[in-house]
């Protein structure tokens, strides 16, 4: 039997609607599954912290984005947040747009800052627990500037357990005086470093200062160097101190009327070095703050002198 050209013709047209029909059919089935290869997915390509003070964290993220669809993804923005275990340590806004191209991968970098105080407490719950992993979960929801099926967002998560990272302790633990003078005096700052971490950790070339009350800097030293602390484990070292006493005696009048309360603020800085590439090269900014009760110790050495 033959076929006229335009009965070919829509033949044609027919089975190549019928194979598309099919293909999408099978292509929704399979990007619906979150186990298939269609699932656009997350992958964290490095984590990477900046400066550290007693209550903040800078990280830096690499976040890979792989798109295997058949169509590209414009995404206007992305809200993401990560947990450890049910602790939500993190939550913020990647603000700019881009875009994922069909069948390829995107790189994201996402400068951020995290507020430890969920940390913190999430850190001693676990140790009190004595666990020494967590679950880590990233989430990220990706607003679209084009739908895509019907939907205007996508959800992609990832999960990972790795170490419970412990923050560097630094404590003032004592005070040797060396040299007494009526302008400076010289003094060993006894300091106790602690590292928690299944992990050395080396503080380089660190600086710190003692600003009592009102008065700044009346203490002040640097260290050149590095001092490695071992894995769970603390150390104690001495590093020089110079007392600036025309400022120490600016504090007469506020020690009077404030006694043991008058406050003080203890600075320390230091590059920290480590095997581990995430704390490698962070830049240290330590305070501790405290009130004149606690340097109880300074004073009676004083004057035993």
């Amino acid at each position: 039997m033959n076929l006229s050209t335009t009965a070919k013709t829509l033949l044609i047209v027919f089975v190549l609607v019928l194979l598309g029909a099919a293909g999408w059919y099978f292509y929704k089935k399979e990007s619906g599954n979150p186990e298939s290869g269609l699932k656009p997915r997350l992958e964290m390509a490095e984590v990477r912290i900046g400066a550290i003070t007693d209550s903040t964290l800078d990280v830096a993220l690499n976040l890979l984005l792989h798109n295997p669809l058949p169509v590209g993804l414009d995404v206007a923005d992305m809200a993401y947040s990560v947990r450890m275990n049910e602790t939500v340590i993190l939550e913020d806004n990647y603000a700019k747009a881009f875009v994922v191209k069909a069948s390829d991968s995107s790189s994201l970098d996402i400068a951020t800052q995290l507020n430890l105080k969920n940390l913190i407490a999430e850190v001693n719950q676990q140790d009190k627990l004595g666990n020494d992993s967590a679950d880590y979960h990233f989430e990220g929801v990706f607003h679209l500037r084009k739908p895509f099926l019907g939907k205007d967002t996508l959800r992609l998560a990832m999960d990972k357990r790795a170490f419970v990272y412990h923050l560097p302790e630094v404590k003032v633990v004592g005070f040797n005086l060396e040299k007494f003078r009526l302008n400076q005096s010289e003094v060993l700052l006894r300091l106790q470093v602690t590292n928690k971490n299944p992990f050395t950790l080396e503080f380089k070339n660190p600086s710190y200062s003692l600003d009592v009350g009102e008065q700044g800097n009346i203490m002040r030293g640097t260290s050149s160097g590095g001092t490695k602390v071992g894995k769970n484990s603390s150390q104690i070292y001495e590093v020089p101190f110079t007392i600036d006493m025309g400022e120490l005696l600016k504090t007469g009048g506020q020690l009077l009327f404030q006694g043991n309360d008058l406050p003080f603020k203890f600075n320390f800085k230091c590059k920290l070095a480590s095997d581990n590439e995430m704390l490698n090269n962070s830049d240290l900014n330590y305070v501790v703050d405290g009130t004149m009760q606690d340097l109880k110790e300074l004073k009676a050495m004083m004057e035993k002198k």
